[in-house]
């Protein structure tokens, strides 16, 4: 999937999946991830793939651009997140004529499930431009 969103590509998040109710976010934990306890993640990189997830099954992205942006977000912290890689999958809850509520889960590699989000997207009306 073709992102011209420059943070996602810094953080190292790739799409491997998308369609028009569905997305799978992935990211290959580096240490620079980490918060201050060796080996885990830290609680804004795991938000981060959440809020990617939901917003790219919220409203694909036209020619790499985004075309909603994150109203609200709210992410529950179930386990720490640690090992090789990290695994966001959001669905639709509610799409709206404006708005679209979505819902995502994080897992690590081996499937533990390490948080949960539910977000509130805005579709733009027009095409965001660079």
């Amino acid at each position: 999937m073709i992102s011209n969103n420059r943070f996602n590509q810094y953080v190292g998040i790739v799409i491997e999946h998308q369609d028009e109710d569905t997305c799978t976010a992935v990211l290959d934990i580096r240490p620079e991830h980490y918060n201050s306890i060796e080996g885990v993640v830290h609680g804004g990189v795991t938000s981060t793939l959440a809020d990617v997830a939901m917003g790219h099954a919220a409203a694909p992205h036209i020619d790499g651009v985004q075309q909603c942006v994150t109203l609200e977000s709210k992410v529950n912290y179930l386990a720490p997140a640690r090992g090789d890689k990290l695994i966001a999958q959001s669905k639709v809850v509610k799409r709206g004529g404006r708005t679209i509520v979505m819902q995502a889960e994080v897992r690590t590699g081996e499937g533990e499930l390490v948080a949960v989000a539910l977000g509130t997207y805005a579709r733009k009306t027009k095409a965001i431009t660079s």
